[in-house]
């Protein structure tokens, strides 16, 4: 009888350690269930299939066309800067600078250095006033919170002054400090790119299959290729993408604890709603000035200090963030939006955006919250870097 009740004994204990894991694992599947149901509730939903401009469909020759062009120096004024040189894959269509380097300067990314490129020029440039921003995914821009958008007039720059990715793209080529230098006056800048293209035998065979019928080799033309070759630059697979469409083990219980923080209590999508995370409005959040700023402030759009919110994909390789770069990290940025006050002595509390305010979240909550944000980045786009371009110029600019 004492052997049966020592036997008895002994199993239980054995079986303690057993019974603790499925409690445990109850409870885990419980917290899961819940985190998963709250997230269902909220109704997200991802991205869709790229639109194109019924002026400009795509296809096969446009996308390779417009890719020669982005990497190709041939565009700027003295031949040094491509749209590659700030908008490389490796730094996730940006360059990896608070603010970029354009004409004169040497080396890639962070490691570009200004006016180191050789350039005899009338006087210094300066750094380019404001953050370069992915290209990843501008195939969406404006996209609202119901998904919808039009191609022909996505916003494009920090404060939307060009409608259309047609149109952005000869926005920089005019700039002194983006590309032109002074290689040639603003005014005929784009005769002088047309001229160079036409003259480029590659070139031209090359605009006659993307544009066949007609005088192929045209500034309009050349915009519709590079806006068609970024329309491919997008991503649509991140763990959070990953998620909505019903892979529940994409997110890590962290990052759906602040799935739900970002979309209640600390009330991101206020400003950061839709598949794109971004209202595409404008906001006086008070970022502090970049020093470096030729400047020394910028007063965005229509001088009140405003700048359009930005997308939240991608922020994994897209730093530095904000308009300016001041802040380098994912939880700097998320530190300065609980704090919810002016960093800057030019925006007053009165020209604070009204969901600019302390959130008071704890330093649990903040890592959760840069936890969610962390998961909508993916890796896994086109990082293709031409060999070569028409022009035989070095690739992507004076970068190497």
């Amino acid at each position: 009888m004492k052997h049966f009740t020592f036997s008895k004994l002994r199993l239980g204990f054995l079986l303690l350690p057993f019974l603790a894991f499925l409690l445990h694992s109850c409870e885990t599947e419980t917290v899961d269930s819940t985190l998963d149901q709250q997230i269902a509730e909220l109704g997200l939903s991802g991205l869709p299939s790229v639109a194109h401009p019924l002026t400009n469909p795509s296809n096969s020759a446009k996308i390779a066309l417009g890719r020669m062009l982005f990497w190709d120096p041939i565009i700027s004024g003295h031949k040094d800067v491509a749209c590659a040189t700030c908008h490389h894959p490796d730094f996730g269509y940006s360059d990896g600078l608070d603010l970029p380097i354009g004409v004169n300067g040497s080396g890639l990314g962070p490691s570009r250095t200004e006016n180191t490129g050789g350039l005899q020029l009338s006087e210094p440039i300066g750094r380019v006033p404001r953050n370069s921003p992915s290209v990843l995914n501008t195939a969406y821009n404006g996209m609202t919170a119901a998904g919808n958008y039009a191609p022909e007039s996505a916003p494009m720059f920090w404060d939307s002054r060009m409608l259309s990715l047609e149109s952005q793209c000869q926005g920089p080529p005019g700039s002194r400090s983006e590309m032109r230098g002074d290689g040639c006056p603003e005014g005929i800048v784009f005769d002088t790119i047309i001229a160079r293209l036409a003259a480029n035998s590659q070139y031209a065979a090359a605009f006659n299959v993307a544009f066949p019928g007609g005088d192929a080799v045209t500034r309009i033309n050349y915009s519709k290729a590079i806006a068609a070759f970024e329309r491919t630059i997008v991503t649509n697979n991140s763990a959070y993408d990953r998620y909505l469409r019903g892979d529940q083990n994409a997110l890590s219980d962290q990052q759906k604890k602040g799935l739900l923080l970002f979309f209640g209590k600390a009330e991101c999508n206020n400003c950061h709603s839709g598949p794109m995370l971004s209202d595409f409005n404008f906001h006086a959040m008070g970022v502090p000035d970049n020093p470096k700023h030729p400047e020394g402030t910028d007063r965005g759009k229509d001088n009140l200090y405003k700048f359009r919110t930005p997308t939240l994909r991608n922020l994994g390789v897209t730093g530095p963030y904000l308009h300016n770069g001041m802040l380098s990290t994912i939880r700097e940025v998320v530190e300065f939006m609980n704090d919810g006050v002016s960093q800057n002595g030019y925006v007053l509390s009165g020209m604070m955006d009204p969901d600019m305010k302390p959130l008071g979240l704890t330093s649990e909550e903040m890592d959760d919250i840069v936890a969610f944000l962390e998961s909508l980045t993916d890796t896994n786009f086109d990082r293709t870097v031409p060999g070569g371009v028409p022009s035989g110029l070095p690739v992507g600019g004076n970068i190497h």
